[in-house]
Order: structure tokens, then sequence, then C-alpha cells
């Protein structure tokens, strides 16, 4: 029994062991919409456009974002593979896999963009998706309006879908 034990723990050394190396695939870029343009469906990778990857959008993320017109309402639904070279203050120690939903509340809506933005505490958010041109940007900005503390009004942050 202690055989086939540490011969279990052994063979999942060796086949976790390299899996732990090998680089995280997150889903393609995608852009669909309803032909009744009732629905906007994007998926891909934010990749930083400004500033550096931070525990908000760390370099490994996968995304999808959900928009309906009837409900005036965008869904995001991101996983973040977030590591310590994410994190600028050096709180994470080790690597933390999160999978996070926001609300975004839609502002905008045309045949070529729709604009969505959400509050949470201590940012307010934006999603810019272009349907013309298919693309994609979500901006960030710090803000202390909602008792957030430590926020840096002047940080502003932008990721573009790829």
């Amino acid at each position: 029994m202690k055989k086939r034990l540490v011969g279990a723990i052994l063979g999942v050394v060796v086949v976790v062991g390299p899996l732990q190396a090998q680089e995280v695939r997150t889903n393609p870029k995608l852009f669909r919409f309803e032909d009744s343009g009732g629905l906007v469906v994007i998926e891909g990778t934010w990749r930083v456009a400004t500033g550096a990857p931070s525990v908000e959008v760390p370099r490994t993320n996968s995304v999808r974002v959900e928009c309906h017109r009837a409900r005036k309402k965008c869904t995001e639904h991101i996983a973040k593979l977030i590591r310590a070279s994410d994190d600028s203050s050096g709180f994470v120690k080790q690597s933390t896999l999160l999978l996070m939903k926001e609300e975004f509340r839609v502002v905008e809506w045309s045949q070529d963009v729709t604009v969505a933005r959400a509050e949470p505490r201590a940012a307010d958010v934006e999603l810019r998706i272009s349907l013309v041109d298919r693309t994609a940007e979500r901006t960030s900005r710090e803000t202390s309006a909602r008792r957030a503390a430590g926020a840096k009004p002047a940080a502003i942050h932008v990721w573009r879908l790829e």
C-alpha cells in the first residue's frame, strides 16, 4: 500500500511540476454581435497600453464581456493569474488565481460603439467597444470620491483587448 501511495505522489509531482512551468493559454480575441444589435460579446486578453501590469488586471488574464442593450448592462468576467511581478506594493508573495465579475452600466450604444461604466469604491472604470474596427479598451481612473483611502486620482490605466 505504501509503495502505491509513494508511486502516486511521485506521479503527481512529475505531472504537476512541468505543467506549472508552461505558459498559460487564454481566450483568443473574439467579437460577436447579434444581428438585431441587442447583444455584444467580446473575449480575449487585456494587454497594458499605459501604465504597468497590476493586481487590477495582471499580465496573465482572460476576459469575456457580455453587453445587453435592453438591460443597459455589460458584465465582465475576468480570470486573473496574479504573480508577485504584477504587484508594485510587494503585498503578493505567491501566484494567485482569481475569477472576478464586474457589472457595468451602458452609457452609450450605437451602431458604431458601446460604452459602459462601473464605479467600484476606488476607481471609475470604462469599457469602450468599437463595433466598426473590432477593438476594445478598458480604462481605470483611481478616485477618492467614494472614500477610498490612498487613491491617486492622477493614476490612469488603459488596457486593450488582444
